[in-house]
């Protein structure tokens, strides 16, 4: 060592702490800050007008919008249980092809409604009068419309109907006799190898009006409707 030399320069001053130390204190201050402000908020209960109305200056939202998911897209556990519903239009395409061909179905009428495709048969084919007894006329008919929606996932109705004439005494009244007649209907369909569930309804004389007029009224009025909905039936 050379004699005179400073100390300074043998052993150099430890360096001092970086000038921007201050900023881990300002961090952790921002966040103590921000999860003051997230606790603030969660705690809070939010007002739906206010939310509607800032959905409002938002073109193409509002009602229905943000948070509204399209019918398609709600699913319940009874939705995701039904079959795949066939087309109507092309149900009754179907229909209107196996008409000329088949005697049984001579007499079928179809009528496009709100509900479905209704499927009408008049009760003097199918039973004879007051009676709910399937005729073998009857059964032919069902058999034949059985092969057609044993292949459909559409929800099924089958309806009866009656005139306004009393029923007799082995009925307490006419809708006792349409309903028997609607459960004949399903226990063919059954037997003829339509196994899903079938809904099945008696309308007595109640819709007597939705028919013809006064003098072929009694006649259609005596029927028996399958009602195939634009819906899946369960599975």
């Amino acid at each position: 060592m050379k004699a005179g030399l400073p100390l300074l320069k043998l052993f150099p001053a430890p360096q001092t702490a970086s000038g921007k130390a201050w900023l881990v204190t300002f961090t952790d201050l921002v966040c103590l800050l921000l999860t003051f402000f997230v606790m603030l908020y969660s705690m809070s209960e939010p007002d739906p007008a206010r939310y509607q109305r800032a959905l409002g200056v938002v073109p193409g939202q509002g009602r229905g919008g943000v948070g509204a998911p399209p019918p398609s897209a709600t699913f319940t556990a009874e939705s995701l249980n039904r079959e795949k519903a066939a087309d109507l239009g092309y149900l009754r395409r179907v229909f209107e092809n196996l008409l000329p061909g088949n005697t049984a179905l001579a007499d079928l009428r179809m009528e496009r409604r709100p509900e479905g495709l209704a499927l009408t048969l008049p009760a003097d084919l199918l039973f004879a009068p007051g009676d709910a007894q399937l005729s073998e006329n009857g059964r032919a008919a069902l058999f034949v419309m059985a092969g057609v929606v044993d292949n459909l996932g559409n929800a099924l109705d089958v309806a009866g109907h009656a005139d306004a004439t009393p029923a007799g005494s082995h009925w307490p009244s006419n809708w006792e006799l349409s309903l028997a007649r609607a459960q004949a209907v399903a226990a063919a369909l059954h037997q003829a190898g339509y196994l899903r569930p079938i809904t099945m309804r008696g309308h007595g004389d109640g819709r007597v009006g939705e028919v013809a007029g006064p003098a072929e009224g009694n006649a259609q009025a005596r029927r028996v409707e399958l009602v195939i909905r634009d819906h899946g039936g369960p599975r």
